[in-house]
């Protein structure tokens, strides 16, 4: 009775370490911190943009994407925000230009006036808001950056310490560090826009997913043709491609999809989607499904159904954690823990920029 009086003791001593960041991946949480700068110009008439042009309200929708992440990652994820700024300012291009208020209302009025290029510059928004000393100092994981159309920001764009990636690739979609500087530690900038709505902002979000799991589950490779070993690209099959093994299907295409973003489609597939579930203890079952699935409306539901069925189990198999979304919102600490196999930190030889 000592000795196990004892024991207890001593795991209750553990357990009241109770904020390293082991602690909370043993808990299965992953605190995100997040910085949101809304550029969202206050034009002459006294209104933003947003408002002026009767767009969506970024901060609802910040409040709603960060719930929809918890969601979706089995509460892994666990989103916070540190700040969010309002800009009254254009972002600056790469090519230092920057709208006006004149210039683009009349740009919206007739688009071949838009600027070209359309790239917006992420090393003048990091200098401008002296993001590199934020993140470090607030522990900062990701930026959202809320803006209009034609302000340039990509959907998704990325920053690893050095540009080191783990397998060498010959696509330039998966990593996109842009002019991002280098802050030490691996950055992601979301670029939402918020003339659209909240479907939109998780739609870039899982083209973010897919991007890094094919930097690490997928070993570089992102084809649905690469063969049952490769575990990612078979699990963003769709029946187009694979009409007897449709699977989770992809951001694109819903198991069901006969073309791109379509995910009202009324037809039944068979689909081993909620076999995912039980990764890496898949069974081959499949059910029948199609967008009642995920139900109205069809495009934000099929993005939270999508992520949903990321694998989140506990433990690995073949040299990767079973929990998907580590890659997605713990890629640094991930990384280190578990080097991806047969992978080697080298510097991308191909990246969008």
């Amino acid at each position: 009775m000592k000795f196990a009086f004892a024991v207890l003791l001593i795991v209750i001593a553990l357990a009241a370490r109770g904020n390293s960041p082991a602690l909370s991946r043993a808990t299965n949480v992953c605190t995100v911190r997040i910085l949101v700068i809304n550029y969202d110009p206050i034009l002459s008439n006294g209104m933003r943009l947003s408002r002026h042009m009767k767009w969506n309200d970024p901060r609802p929708m910040t409040t709603n994407l960060m719930r929809y992440l918890g969601e979706c990652s089995g509460g892994f994820a666990r989103y916070e925000m540190v700040d969010f700024m309002d800009m009254n300012s254009f972002p600056e291009k790469r090519d230092g230009f920057r709208y006006t208020e004149q210039t683009f209302l009349e740009m919206w009025k007739d688009r071949k006036k838009a600027h070209k290029p359309d790239s917006v510059s992420y090393a003048a928004i990091f200098k401008e808001q002296n993001l590199v000393e934020r993140v470090k100092k607030d522990d900062v994981r990701e930026i959202w950056l809320w803006g209009a159309p034609y302000f340039g920001t990509d959907e998704y764009a990325m920053k690893i310490p050095g540009d080191q990636v783990f397998y060498g690739t010959t696509n330039p979609w998966f990593y996109r560090p842009y002019d991002i500087p280098d802050c030490g530690r691996t950055v992601w900038v979301m670029g939402f826009n918020y003339e659209v709505g909240e479907d939109n902002a998780l739609h870039s979000y899982g083209h973010r997913v897919e991007g890094i799991l094919s930097l690490t589950v997928g070993q570089g490779v992102w084809d649905e043709k690469a063969g049952e070993t490769n575990v990612w690209s078979r699990f963003t099959r769709h029946s187009k491609q694979f009409p007897d093994d449709a699977q989770v299907g992809n951001v694109h295409y819903a198991p069901n999809s006969r073309s791109d973003y379509d995910y009202s489609r009324t037809n039944v597939v068979l689909s081993g989607a909620d076999d995912w579930f039980n990764y890496p203890q898949l069974t081959g079952n499949k059910k029948i499904v199609n967008c009642d699935t995920w139900g109205k409306p069809h495009h934000l539901n099929f993005m939270k159904w999508w992520l949903n069925h990321l694998p989140k189990n506990m433990g690995t198999t073949a040299g990767f954690y079973n929990n998907w979304w580590r890659y997605v919102v713990d890629y640094d600490q991930v990384v280190q823990e578990l080097p991806p196999p047969g992978g080697k930190p080298h510097k991308a030889k191909t990246a969008m920029y």
